[in-house]
């Protein structure tokens, strides 16, 4: 028996328009609040490159460089946060707000300490382990402090993605929105000052982050917290609960898995594109973000997608789950490609901005890598939204196999191949083609398959006829 009466108003009625509501505007209303955030957090990284670019190419290419050391590390206390969110997120629609509390307060304990463990050792091996990933030695002479402030940053990310999940669990992403502009803004107002008035360097790029972060993390433990919350996390809630662990645990490993392996694999390649010099990582990295804005407006719909088809799951609404799914991969494709016209019209006056102190070589070459991974907007999404389904019905290694498969099998392989034939750093263009693209139809293959197997068989004692 679901008890409404736990809700506020505007809370039952959000659960209502997700478990029954115009399936358009569900999908719409949901990810609209975190298409604004995404895009706002596509602008804070896509400044502080702007910023440090201002210093100098090594400078760029350390930073991208250790952003993806720091998002593999991300990867594990972000992993366990998606894993309880999925358990938040089916109690949640099943109207069991009390389980849905426990999972939570569990979510918070586990992300926090083991996030800190592997923070801290990432810290104490800093410079052995930047050697064992083939950073330059310059990357590693700008870019220590930095590494070392943003491992720390990790731990309080970590925390702010368990908040952020239960929040986005109970289809609360306006709240997620408006927390994260204001630390957005905050973490642009002391880039700025460091940077532009200060004259500072790198590592106070990532000081800024740690400042926003800290805020955000208050913010957020004040809410989840709150007795307004309706599954406010209370002092009992916080003792450890083995058997929970373990089921959160058991989602959130291929999570952990599949994140950690996709952003480690991108430090390999980084390590592999050394051998093109500081110039090539940088121009790579700006290719990237150049991308970034439409790519993150597209593939966020993963996000709502596997909240919405979880509550729906929950509540027995197992074909509202798939057609869930239907309507975001047609609203992804269709913004990933309005994106990539806009960026296309926009990529010749954007990328003087980041080369106004180098060489004319250094912006063909961002314009040469860019030219095949803006595919990627679209491609991505495809693959990100498959996902974000197989998270709503727990079956998490789905995202583990396609990370794996995009770095692994389609990106290294393509990399070394082309380096082989000798083929210049225009490689590192082709193999983000190459992989994101053959990721995307491995994707909605394992969908159709998948899609075709509940159909026949069911899933648990659902049945889509029903």
């Amino acid at each position: 028996m679901v008890n409404n009466a736990a809700l506020s108003i505007r809370e039952n009625k959000r659960r209502e328009l997700i478990l029954h509501g115009n399936l358009w505007k569900t999908v719409l209303w949901i990810t609209t609040p975190l298409a604004i955030y995404a895009l706002f957090n596509y602008l804070y990284g896509f400044i502080d490159f702007l910023l440090v670019s201002l210093i100098s190419s090594d400078d760029v290419a350390a930073i991208f460089f250790v952003d993806d050391i720091k998002g593999a590390i991300s990867a594990i206390g972000g992993g366990i946060a998606i894993g309880g969110a999925v358990f938040v997120a089916r109690n949640y629609g099943a109207g069991d707000f009390d389980s849905a509390r426990k999972y939570a307060a569990q979510t918070l304990i586990m992300a926090t300490i083991v996030s800190g463990i592997f923070a801290a050792i990432m810290m104490i091996f800093a410079v052995p382990i930047l050697k064992l990933l083939n950073a330059p030695q310059a990357i590693i002479d700008i870019g220590l402090g930095y590494y070392l402030v943003q491992m720390f940053v990790t731990i309080i990310i970590a925390v702010n993605s368990v908040y952020m999940g239960i929040e986005r669990s109970k289809g609360n992403t306006t709240m997620v929105m408006l927390m994260n502009v204001v630390a957005i803004v905050i973490k642009l107002i002391f880039s700025l000052l460091f940077i532009l008035v200060f004259n500072k360097g790198t590592i106070y790029v990532a000081i800024a982050t740690l400042i926003a972060q800290a805020f955000l993390m208050i913010l957020g433990m004040i809410i989840l917290f709150s007795p307004k919350n309706s599954i406010a996390i209370r002092g009992i809630d916080l003792s450890i609960d083995l058997k929970m662990m373990k089921s959160i645990m058991w989602v959130a490993l291929p999570v952990i898995g599949g994140k950690f392996l996709f952003s480690l694999g991108r430090v390999i390649v980084n390590g592999i594109a050394a051998v093109y010099g500081t110039l090539a990582i940088a121009a790579f990295g700006l290719a990237s973000k150049l991308v970034g804005s439409a790519g993150a407006v597209a593939v966020i719909f993963e996000e709502s997608v596997a909240s919405i088809s979880s509550q729906n799951i929950g509540a027995g609404n197992l074909k509202r789950a798939f057609k869930t799914y239907g309507v975001a991969n047609i609203l992804s494709v269709l913004i990933g490609f309005i994106g990539m016209g806009i960026i296309v019209l926009s990529v010749d006056k954007m990328i003087p901005w980041f080369t106004s102190n180098s060489s004319p070589e250094f912006a063909a070459l961002i314009k040469s890598i860019f030219n095949f991974e803006k595919f990627s907007i679209v491609t991505g999404a495809t693959a990100g939204i498959v996902a974000g389904v197989f998270i709503g019905f727990k079956i998490t290694k789905v995202t583990l196999i396609l990370n794996v498969i995009r770095i692994y099998v389609f990106r290294i392989p393509a990399l070394l191949l082309l380096l082989h034939f000798g083929v210049g750093p225009i490689a590192l263009g082709y193999v983000m083609f190459i992989s994101n693209t053959g990721t995307a139809i491995v994707a909605l293959f394992l969908i159709f398959m998948f899609y075709r197997r509940v159909r026949n068989f069911g899933y648990l004692d659902m049945r889509l006829m029903d």
